[in-house]
């Protein structure tokens, strides 16, 4: 066991098995993340169908108030047919199935605006029941698509670092391709028009208006006027001021210069007590004597 060369033999030996097991736990690892992978586009895939069902019959509602010979309807079936082929055919990747099913999202959008042109279609109960389904349809689209990209995201980084890349030679493991849309406006799901109040009806924002301007040496209005120096104060009827007196040869007013019931006198309504004669006072004589 001295030999030098069976030890080293012994080293190669433990490092050809240490490769052995990470190439395995590798190769395991990639089969993990490559089924979540299929199985987060599973979800995706069953959404899609789902859409293609409802449009075809929103196309039947649509169809009945705009005829089929609607450039939006053809545009919209055309659009249908390319994405269903595409995600039939085994040779399309998820990339080119992402570019069809964007420009069916803007097609779906034309549809969903066709009722500002019928009136119609903004009472029929069919047409908004299956506009709100394929705007929830939309919404369950998006989520499984960030969870499927999240995904393969990670997969393709195993499939590319050691020991991954070594597993992923040796099992033939192929990247996958993101799901992204080809228009960045069909990432969102199509809005519901605003069926409260028509837009030739809604008021438009009161302005609001500045209070008149005063006239040069003028006080605005509201505002007390403030008396300069040297100049009398405005004579107000009030508290302390004489009453007008009426001028030469004009009547009085009714009541003017009239006795007003003072202290001692009576007072009309109430029974008078006789008047007793006045007592003179002390040194005092009495009157006429």
């Amino acid at each position: 066991m001295s030999n030098p060369i069976v030890w080293i033999l012994i080293l190669l030996l433990l490092i050809g098995l240490i490769l052995v097991f990470a190439a395995l736990g590798g190769r395991n690892k990639l089969v993990r993340m490559r089924n979540i992978t299929q199985e987060s586009w599973a979800q995706i895939d069953v959404e899609l169908q789902r859409r293609y069902d409802l449009l075809d019959n929103l196309m039947y509602v649509v169809q009945q108030a705009a005829g089929s010979e609607n450039a939006t309807l053809r545009q919209v079936a055309e659009a249908r047919a390319m994405a269903m082929q595409t995600r039939q055919d085994p040779n399309a990747g998820h990339a080119q199935q992402g570019q069809a099913e964007g420009q069916l999202g803007n097609a779906i959008r034309g549809v969903i605006h066709m009722q500002e042109s019928y009136p119609a279609l903004q009472t029929n109960q069919n047409f908004l029941q299956l506009q709100q389904e394929i705007t929830e349809t939309e919404n369950r689209i998006a989520a499984p698509r960030r969870f499927y990209n999240a995904n393969v995201r990670e997969y393709n980084t195993a499939l590319q670092v050691f020991p991954g890349s070594i597993s992923a030679k040796m099992g033939g493991f192929q990247p996958e391709e993101y799901f992204e849309l080809d228009n960045p406006a069909a990432r969102t799901a199509p809005k519901m028009r605003d069926m409260g109040q028509p837009a030739y009806m809604q008021q438009p924002p009161a302005q609001q208006q500045m209070p008149p301007q005063p006239a040069p040496g003028q006080m605005p209005y509201g505002q007390p006027q403030q008396v300069g120096y040297g100049q009398q104060p405005p004579q107000q009827p009030g508290y302390g001021q004489p009453a007008p007196q009426p001028g030469y040869g004009q009547q009085p007013p009714p009541g003017y210069g009239a006795p007003q019931p003072g202290y001692g006198q009576p007072q009309p309504g109430y029974p008078q007590q006789p008047q007793q004669p006045q007592q003179p006072g002390y040194g005092q004589q009495p009157y006429g004597r």
